[in-house]
Formats: C-alpha cells, structure tokens, sequence
C-alpha cells in the first residue's frame, strides 16, 4: 500500500487490496504487478464445463479489453503513469507534495476523466502543516456512476477520501482512508461489491526510500455473484494485515489475512485465517528491483512491452533478492467447517546453502527443503469426498473418494488418531517422506 510517491513492498499485501488501491489516487500499487492482469492468460478462451458450471477463460485481447472496460482502471492507469512513477522511490520533500497538490493530468487522460465523472479534474488533493510541524496530505476521489458504452460493464462506487500525515524530516508518515461503497459489474454476468472498506498504513522511509512498517485493510462485506445460486460467494469481516521489517541488511515480511464468514453455494464455512512469512531477503538487492521496474513502467508505455520487459527483470533480478537464508513459513492456514477444523502449516527452505550457490538456480532447486503439516477431523475428510463425487458425472464417484481416502489411511500415508486425520509431507535432498514413509518417485 503507498501513499502518493512511494511504491511499497508488501506485493502479497498489495494483490489483496487491488480493487482499493486501482481507484484510491494515494493507495497505488506496484505497477507490474497490476499489469499482469492484464494479460493473465495466454491461451485463447476455453470454456471449462462441469455439472451447472461453465467458466470462460479470456485470452490475453480478451483480458485488454475487459480491464480498459473498468473505471477503476482507467483511474489507476493514469495515476501511477503519470503522476506516481516519475517520483517513486525518492526523497520525499515539501517540493515534491506541492507537485502532488497542483498535478494536471494529460489532455488524454482529462477527457477520459470528463466522460466517466461528468468533469476532466476528479481527484482533489490539498497540503496543510500539522501540529507536529510535518504536513498533512488530503485526498478525495469523487463518486462515480459509469456504464462503459463498449462493454456495458457498470461501475459504481462512492467518494474515496483520506489522509496522509508525515513527520517534521518527512520520513515517517501514518495514513487512513476510507470507501463507504464500491460494485463492478461485468455485463449482466458478474457484479463484485465491496462495502466500507477502512485502510490504515503506518510506516518509515529506509535508506533506500522503501516504506517499512505495518498496514491493515478491513473490508465488513465483499461479495461476488456469478449468477446462480453455486456461483455467488459472499466473505464478512475480511481483514487483511501487513509488516515489513529489516533486521541490518535484510528483510522480513509478514502477511496475514483473515474472515468470520464465508458464504458460497448455500455452505458456510468460517472463521478463516492465513498467515505467512518471508524471511530473510536481501534488501538493497529488493530495492534495486523495485527501482528497475518502476523505470521500465516509466519509459515503456505500451503494456505488452512493459510485460515482456517486466519478464525479463524478473528472471535476472528476483534472485539475488534471495540469501542463503531465505525462508518461507506458512505459520497458519485453517479453516473451520460445521466446527469441524482444517490446518495447514509448513516452510520452504535452502538446506544447507552457501553462498557460492545463489547466483545457480539448478543448484538451488537442489537444496530446496519442505515440511508441511495437514491436520482435520475424519468426519470432515467423509463431507470433502462427498462434494467431490457430488462434482463428478461417475455414480461411483464418492465410494471411490472413499475407498482411496481409507487405502491411504490403511497404507499410513494419512495418520488417524481418535478420529483426526494428519498428514506430515517431507521433502530434502530429493527424497519425500509422506507420515515417515518415505516414496520412491521424484516430487512435484
């Protein structure tokens, strides 16, 4: 999450709060990653059909075309290119807020603005000191009611209005926003809504301009409805959390996401939680990455060029941003069923490397090291083979599920201990152990 001129770490973070961050003019994303939206597919439409259900996969044209259909595109788009990117990572100071403040948007991009609000300027930015003798930054995106009048997507949404707060040195800021009420409608086909979603970001500036420190965005409702009764999914209380720390020359981030509800074809399930940790990166080399994307988002404006170029930064920057001592945890993913609940927890891990080794990618993949841990109750495990042989066109369908879940308790693949099932997944040094057995065949 960033305020008007910095680019944040946090993409996990980031791609959880997309739909905040396109339309709120001072909570931008990274944007290569926004980016691969737009060509998320590189096939051609494929329609993958299942009892009730027929799901059609654009192509990349496809995909173009349905995100320049989108208002809140059209309002990011404009946004990051020109008025975010030229001042990412860089020194915040009082010269570039007043630029911020009295910014004029493109010919192009005025006129867009005119035909989706009704005025070429939506966006209202003012400066003011603080008490604290630092400056305080306002923001408000007016409301918006726009049919798009080539793919009739319908998007609505009303006033987003915050501030940004920075210390006296302006290396430390604090933000809140707020947006009572956002839909996007794709045709008659697909409406995502999303009410009174509340961000809050606390956060310094590091020696290389990266904004370090906590966020948190709340979202009380989300919901999403396809059309039929299995295709709507409505999550409560949506909370999603963030921090980034560095400890000498590397960095931790920690991401957490969780729900009281979630409502989908007539089930409900919850709470839900997810946590994970990335541990021990490289921070000057994370920088570095960030500073090469943002200018290839700056030079580049042709969307499949930035892809291609975005690409090929990432094959030659990701991994040294990666030390001996790089770490993924999985410190919780659960969820609970009828009170009946399911757990997942585990790491990634470079066992034993040195770091002769990180500039070697096959040698890497080597030293790669798993352990996952699968816990829930058997009465769940029976409900889970129930809905996949309710999934399947076979009559037999769920006496098979069952008939493989017992042989692979009976062959001790999947532990069972008064009625709780668990399984323990090992993998190192090209071995993989299922509960202690370990399996003859390579890992996937």
């Amino acid at each position: 999450m960033n305020t008007l001129f910095e680019v944040e770490p946090n993409i996990s973070m980031k791609k959880s709060a997309l739909l905040t961050l396109l339309c709120a003019s001072v909570l931008v994303n990274f944007p290569a990653s926004a980016e691969n939206q737009d060509t998320a597919s590189a096939n051609p439409p494929v329609a993958a059909n299942k009892p009730g259900v027929t799901i059609n996969v654009p192509g990349p044209k496809e995909m173009k075309n349905l995100m320049h259909g989108v208002a809140a595109w059209r309002v990011y788009e404009p946004v990051a290119q020109e008025m975010l990117i030229p001042y990412a990572l860089k020194p915040v100071t009082k010269e570039s807020l007043s630029r911020l403040a009295n910014f004029q948007f493109s010919a192009a991009t005025q006129a867009s603005f005119k035909e989706m609000f009704g005025q070429p300027d939506p966006l209202h930015i003012n400066i003011d000191p603080n008490e604290a003798g630092g400056l305080d930054l306002h923001f408000l995106l007016q409301a918006l009611d726009y049919t798009d009048p080539q793919s009739n997507n319908h998007s609505r949404w009303d006033a987003l209005s915050g501030k940004v707060s920075y210390s006296k040195d302006l290396k430390h800021f604090t933000s809140v926003s707020d947006w009572p009420y956002f839909s996007q409608s794709f045709g008659s086909d697909v409406t995502l809504e999303m009410k009174q979603m509340h961000v809050v970001q606390e956060a310094s500036y590091n020696q290389h301009y990266l904004a370090l420190g906590t966020a948190k965005i709340d979202i009380p409702e989300l919901k999403l409805d396809a059309g039929s009764e299995s295709m709507r999914v409505l999550v409560k209380n949506l909370q999603t959390t963030s921090e980034s720390i560095q400890h000498g020359k590397m960095l931790n981030l920690i991401i957490a996401t969780s729900a009281s509800e979630i409502q989908t074809a007539g089930r409900t399930t919850g709470p839900a939680h997810m946590e994970f940790r990335v541990l021990n990166l490289n921070e000057s080399a994370f920088a570095d990455f960030m500073k090469e994307a943002i200018q290839l988002n700056k030079s580049e404006p042709s969307i499949e060029k930035r892809l291609a170029a975005s690409n090929k930064l990432m094959k030659g920057k990701l991994l040294p941003i990666l030390a001996p001592t790089s770490r993924f945890e999985m410190s919780d993913m659960s969820v609970v069923y009828q009170s009946m609940k399911a757990s997942l927890s585990g790491a990634v891990w470079l066992e034993k490397a040195k770091q002769s080794d990180m500039t070697d990618l096959n040698i890497l993949k080597q030293k790669l090291a798993t352990h996952f841990e699968l816990s829930m109750p058997k009465a769940l495990a029976l409900k889970i083979t129930r809905f996949i042989g309710s999934l399947q066109s076979d009559k037999n369908a769920e006496q098979q599920a069952n008939a493989g879940l017992q042989g692979l308790i009976a062959g001790g693949m999947i532990k069972e201990e008064q009625d709780q099932l668990s399984v323990v997944f090992d993998f190192m040094n090209g071995a993989v152990k299922v509960n202690g057995h370990e399996i003859n065949r390579p890992a996937k």
